[in-house]
């Protein structure tokens, strides 16, 4: 969807009017449950919201002018930077999840290739550049998250904080470039979809990292192109081509050998 309304909107009004409603939803859950705020986890999930809004502005442009399925597999092996920071901090992966961290990033790459019989579009060369910057940013994104929920904060304090983090990054990014921000008219509710989507992401993901391996988690959250593709087979009727469908099961296998280790 995100990707979808940036080829219709420009980039910078999609990821703002997205992290602003998802950020609004979030504030309110948080205030609800009335959860204890941790000063450390604020400053950690602020730093994991400046990373994240450049990632998200970084992959919706990619989206926009070059091949969705070369971008978003790309993006995706941004999981390989809390892979390298789990081994840093000494938790390493066991022998099972490492097999299956490698057969889920192929099977990432292999459900990305464009389908048979349909050529892709934009540049991929003006693309791919922006494509690694969403990678590295979702990278640092998924590691500091962590280190918020490590810190002791209620993972939705952490995503909250990351929320505004993001807001103040791209809304300065829009006083810069002295456009105004704009309307989403017509398509503010699936752009405001989008947002509370993407929010919802988060949140799972900071508590999977709270009771799980952090490499393992980010592999996991990180297998978004596969549905991306089976919601295109389901959804808009797109056939998957046989390296798809081989990714599809690659994947599939490596989650539950990262699930079994």
């Amino acid at each position: 969807m995100g990707g979808l309304q940036a080829r219709r909107l420009p980039t910078l009004l999609v990821a703002t009017w997205s992290q602003l409603a998802g950020g609004l939803v979030l504030g309110s859950v948080v205030l609800a449950l009335r959860e204890p705020i941790g000063p450390a986890a604020l400053g950690w999930g602020l730093a994991a919201g400046v990373f994240g809004g450049l990632g998200l502005v970084c992959f919706y442009r990619g989206l926009a002018i070059g091949p969705m399925s070369i971008v978003a597999p790309v993006a995706a092996c941004g999981a390989v930077v809390p892979v390298l920071f789990a081994f840093a901090l000494g938790r390493a992966p066991g022998a099972l999840a490492l097999i299956g961290i490698a057969a889920a990033l192929g099977g990432v790459v292999l459900v990305s290739l464009p389908s048979e019989g349909h050529a892709a579009s934009g540049d991929p060369r003006a693309a791919l550049p922006v494509a690694l910057g969403a990678a590295l940013s979702f990278g640092l994104f998924f590691v500091f998250l962590d280190r918020g929920q490590a810190a002791g904060g209620p993972p939705l304090w952490v995503v909250a904080a990351a929320r505004v983090g993001s807001l103040a990054l791209l809304l300065g990014m829009v006083a810069v470039g002295r456009r105004g921000l704009g309307w989403p008219g017509r398509r503010a509710p699936v752009v405001g979809l989008v947002g509370v989507v993407d929010t919802g992401a988060n949140v799972l993901f900071t508590y999977a990292a709270a009771s799980g391996n952090l490499g393992v988690v980010s592999v996991l959250g990180s297998m978004y192109p596969v549905v991306t593709v089976l919601l295109a087979r389901l959804v808009l009727a797109e056939r998957l081509s046989r390296p798809q469908t081989a990714g599809v099961g690659l994947a599939l296998a490596g989650a539950a050998l990262m699930a079994a280790g």
